[in-house]
């Protein structure tokens, strides 16, 4: 009865729940004891009328004495590492088609209910939705989960961390003018120019760094971002 036995491409199973005693039976056990057919009262007594039936249209082969395990993804019966492989990757691309659909409609719904909430609501919100998405993909090719207390820490921290920055962006390009507007000028021929920038964010402790080189042509040759936890003086941090 733990088996998918019955006739048929669907409903293959035995369908719950049953007596308790029918848990324990095999096929044989539905079976006369002197003779290869199907016990009808015992079947019908134990089983729904549906499932009865199907029972009971499953042909006895008199010929076959003893059961034997098929394998039905093959026409011969065997099995093979071919055919177990593409069963594997049916199934896989099964369940993450089916989890692509529902994290798509669980977005759009938590999304309709937070538009009425205010900007930075809808910000922490989308941050965590990207967080999650980004874990369905870490598990999905590299085998790596973080526990939900994790991504809600690395989503709040990323959501922090965006703000300060466009809020320090904003501030900048507000206070701003024409006249204030450095142009970049081409180094000599036969030089690279490196133009070094830091910045820091309030409250964090954190300093960061980035270089830019570039030929005489005013053409990217290579750069380098990295932060470290400490604060430094602009002086220092662009020697």
């Amino acid at each position: 009865m733990h088996d998918p036995w019955l006739r048929g491409s669907a409903n293959r199973w035995v369908p719950s729940p049953q007596p308790a005693g029918v848990y324990q039976l095999s096929v044989r056990d539905f079976l006369h004891e002197n003779y290869k057919a199907w016990n009808i009262a015992k079947v019908r007594n134990l089983f729904s009328k549906d499932v009865a039936e199907k029972i009971l249209e499953t042909p006895l082969v008199s010929s076959v004495r003893e059961d034997k395990v098929v394998w039905e993804e093959e026409r011969n019966g065997c099995y093979s590492v071919k055919s177990g492989y593409k069963l594997a990757m049916r199934y896989i691309i099964e369940d993450v088609s089916r989890l692509v659909l529902d994290c798509w409609k669980g977005e759009w719904n938590v999304l309709s209910i937070v538009l009425n909430e205010s900007s930075d609501t809808v910000g922490r919100v989308a941050m965590l939705i990207w967080c999650i998405w980004h874990n369905c993909n870490d598990k999905l090719w590299n085998d790596n989960v973080q526990m939900p207390r994790q991504i809600g820490r690395h989503a709040f921290d990323a959501w922090n961390d965006w703000y300060s920055v466009h809020k320090l962006q904003s501030n900048n390009v507000s206070r701003t003018t024409e006249a204030d507007l450095v142009r970049w000028e081409k180094p000599t021929l036969d030089w690279v120019k490196c133009n070094v920038d830091v910045a820091f964010v309030s409250g964090s402790g954190r300093t960061s760094v980035g270089l830019c080189f570039r030929n005489n042509s005013g053409h990217f040759m290579a750069g380098m971002t990295q932060w470290q936890q400490t604060v430094i003086s602009s002086v220092e941090g662009e020697a």
